[in-house]
């Protein structure tokens, strides 16, 4: 029998993290499934997701939490795969937001999400600058998936709306498949 793990890794950045962390997982008989990997500030993140046979897990989780040792930080988590009916009745969407940096977008966009029972699936966010000015930008991108009850043109509108307030421009697309 397998097992699925989650695994999230932290250390100042520098070559080789990726290659022990998955040194780790070969020599006990791990499969890495899923990854998303940054570097944000100094620090190298990762969030990864393992098949294991279950009988290795405990040596594994020993191995990986001696890995402070070497300046890397590391949780794990069971976790179960995702079930397909989950999200049965919702549209998946793409939703971007850009615009001038400041406190509090984040927040304003996933509040609003959330009172509205839609999931958020996946997101990034950077700050980059205006290539003349130096200005900071907030950019963003998310992948949610929106109940089905909830006209697009509406979400649109209503997303619109806290842009305004927020200083910043925020769409919302179908997702293209494939």
């Amino acid at each position: 029998m397998t097992s699925q793990l989650l695994v999230t890794a932290t250390g100042e950045d520098r070559p080789g993290i990726v290659a022990r962390l998955t040194q780790v997982f070969v020599k006990h008989g791990a499969n890495l499934k899923e990854s998303r990997m940054a570097l944000l500030g100094g620090e190298f993140a990762a969030i990864i997701l393992i098949v294991i046979p279950e009988d290795k897990i405990v040596n594994l989780t020993h191995e990986l939490a001696s890995l402070r040792n070497e300046s890397i930080t590391v949780t794990t988590k069971a976790t179960q795969p995702v079930d397909p009916e989950r999200m049965k009745g919702h549209v998946p969407c793409e939703l971007t937001v850009s615009g001038a940096d400041h406190e509090g977008i984040v927040h304003t966009v996933s509040s609003y999400l959330h009172d509205r029972a839609i999931n958020i699936q996946s997101m990034e966010s950077d700050v980059v600058h205006a290539p003349v000015t130096g200005t900071p930008l907030f950019c963003m991108k998310a992948t949610v998936q929106v109940p089905a009850s909830i006209a697009l043109s509406e979400l649109r509108k209503s997303l619109i709306e806290i842009g305004d307030k927020e200083s910043v421009e925020i769409d919302v697309r179908m997702a293209v498949s494939g």
